[in-house]
């Protein structure tokens, strides 16, 4: 595989949602990522520009993670 296909491979586009703690089931899986945890607060979302450095500051650090081999399982589909 060339390397402008592996490049374009190792992408990941995050996005910053809002949600409600109670909707959310807990699963056994963990993820630490000091990186993004002052990264998305409520204020945020005021502004874009806020919205937008924080998905590239997201999308950095999930990358290095992807590239470095931590949790493969984080960037594998799902299988049903």
């Amino acid at each position: 595989m060339s390397k402008k296909r592996q490049d374009k491979r190792n992408k990941v586009k995050p996005f910053i949602k809002t949600v409600n703690y109670n909707h959310i089931m807990p699963t056994r899986y963990t993820l630490e990522l000091e990186g993004l945890k002052g990264v998305v607060t409520n204020d945020t979302f005021k502004e874009v520009s806020q919205r937008e450095e924080a998905k590239k500051t997201a999308k950095k650090v999930l990358e290095e993670r992807y590239q470095s081999g931590k949790n493969r399982w984080f960037f594998t589909p799902l299988r049903f």
